[in-house]
C-alpha cells in the first residue's frame, strides 16, 4: 500500500491547484471571481474568497475539521436534531462541538442522505457556495437557484485512499481559506499512519471481524467494512476482505461469519441494539462463534454517522491494534489516544459526552438476558 506522504505527484498537484484557484475571471453579470473545477470535474464560478457557505450531506464535518464554522449561514435540520434515523447525535462528534454555534442558524432543509434542500430557504441565506458530495444534487441545486455548488470526494462507506483524503482536505482548505489548517491535519494524519505502521512491522495470522456498522442507518451483526484505511495498517486478517475485492461497506451472510470464525469480533456501538435483538432471538447461533466463547468481543465508537467519522475510525484502529497486537501496543492507552485525536480534529475532547451514549471500548459478554459490557 502506498504511504500517505508520497510526493511523486507533487508538481501535478501544485499545478492543479494553481489552475483551480488562481485564474481570475468575470462572469456574464460582470462579477469578479474565480472559475474552478470541483472534485467531480465540474466547472464552477465562485467569489475569490467565499465567506458564506452551506455544507450538505455530512460535509459539515470537514468545515469543523478545518475550523471554518464561522462561515456557515444555513444548516440542515438533521444537524440540530438529537436523533437521526434512531441514532443519537453524539455519534457524529463534530456535531457536539458546534451545537451552540449552529442553534441560531436558519434551517435550509431537512437534510439526510440524498435529500435536496428547500430551494427558497437556501436562496434566503445567500451562500457564496454550497458544498456537497453528489454531482446530481449539485446540478439540481444550481439549475433551480443559480447558486454555485462544489462537489467533493466522498470519504465514506465506499472504498477510499489516503491520497483522496488529502485531496479533499487541501481542496476545502483552499476553498475556505484554511490552507494552513488543512496541512496541520494532513501532517497529524501522516504521524498517526507512521505510528500504526511502526506498531505493525509484519503481518499476523490473527483474524478479526467488525460488525454492526452503520450505512444509511443502523444495522446488525452482518454489516461490516473491508479494506478501509486505516484498518489495513493493522496487518491482520479482516475476514470481510475476501467478500469484497474493492473494499468499503458490505453485508455478509451469517453462516459465512460462522464458517470463518474470527479470533476477535468488534461491534460498532451504533448497531448494538440490533445485535442484542438478534442474539435474543437466536442465541444458539452466537454460542457457536469462537470469539464469543473466548470472550474476545469488544465495542467500537460509531464508524459511520452521516458518512464516516474519520476521527473515530482512527481511534478505533488503535483500540483494535491494542487487542490484536498486545506486545506492540503495550505502552498505548486507547482512551488517551482517542482524546488526543479528538482534540486535534475537533479542537476539543468530547469523548466523555460520546461514551455516555455509546459504550465503546468495552468487552462484551453474551448473557442469558442480553449483552453485558465489562
Amino acid at each position: 500500500m502506498k504511504g500517505i506522504n508520497s510526493r511523486s505527484n507533487a508538481p501535478i498537484v501544485i499545478l492543479w491547484f494553481l489552475f483551480l484557484f488562481l485564474l481570475m475571471v468575470t462572469d456574464s453579470e460582470g462579477r469578479e471571481g474565480v472559475r474552478i473545477r470541483d472534485m467531480a470535474g465540474r466547472e464552477v464560478f465562485l467569489p475569490k474568497k467565499p465567506e458564506r457557505i452551506v455544507a450538505l450531506s455530512g460535509s459539515l464535518r470537514y468545515v469543523v475539521y478545518l475550523q471554518a464554522v464561522d462561515k456557515l449561514v444555513g444548516i440542515e435540520a438533521v444537524e440540530k436534531q438529537p436523533l437521526m434515523r434512531g441514532i443519537i447525535a453524539t455519534g457524529r462528534p463534530y456535531n457536539i462541538v458546534i451545537r451552540e454555534k449552529i442553534t441560531p442558524l436558519p434551517v435550509i432543509g431537512e437534510g439526510g442522505p440524498g435529500k435536496l434542500p428547500e430551494m427558497e430557504r437556501l436562496l434566503m441565506v445567500k451562500p457564496d457556495v454550497v458544498i456537497l458530495y453528489e454531482p446530481d444534487m449539485a446540478e439540481a441545486i444550481t439549475s433551480k437557484t443559480g447558486l454555485p455548488t462544489v462537489v467533493i470526494k466522498s470519504i465514506a462507506t465506499e472504498a477510499w485512499t489516503w491520497e483522496e483524503l488529502k485531496e479533499v482536505l487541501r481542496f476545502l482548505g483552499k476553498l475556505l481559506d484554511r490552507e494552513k489548517r488543512a496541512e496541520e491535519l494532513i501532517n497529524y494524519i501522516e504521524k498517526l499512519v507512521k505510528e500504526l505502521n511502526n506498531r505493525a512491522s509484519r503481518e499476523i495470522a490473527t483474524s478479526y471481524y467488525i460488525g454492526a456498522v452503520s450505512a444509511r442507518g443502523a444495522h446488525g451483526t452482518t454489516s461490516t467494512v473491508a479494506k478501509v484505511p486505516p484498518l489495513t495498517l493493522l496487518k491482520a486478517k479482516n475476514i470481510s476482505e475476501e467478500f469484497s475485492p474493492k473494499g468499503g461497506h458490505l453485508f455478509i451472510d451469517k453462516e459465512a461469519l460462522l464458517s470463518r470464525n474470527p479470533d476477535f469480533i468488534f461491534f460498532d456501538t451504533a448497531g448494538l441494539s440490533l445485535v442484542q435483538e438478534d442474539y435474543l432471538k437466536n442465541p444458539h447461533y452466537y454460542q457457536r462463534i469462537k470469539a464469543i466463547n473466548a470472550k474476545n468481543v469488544y465495542t467500537l465508537l460509531p464508524i459511520n454517522f452521516y458518512r464516516t467519522n474519520l476521527e473515530f475510525l482512527l481511534a478505533n484502529t488503535f483500540f483494535i491494534g491494542k487487542k490484536l497486537r498486545p506486545k506492540e501496543y503495550a505502552d498505548l492507552d486507547p482512551i488517551e489516544k482517542t482524546r488526543e485525536i479528538l482534540k486535534v480534529f475537533l479542537g476539543r475532547d468530547v469523548l466523555d459526552e460520546v461514551l455516555r451514549d455509546y459504550p465503546a471500548f468495552k468487552r462484551v459478554e453474551f448473557g442469558d438476558k442480553g449483552l453485558l459490557f465489562k
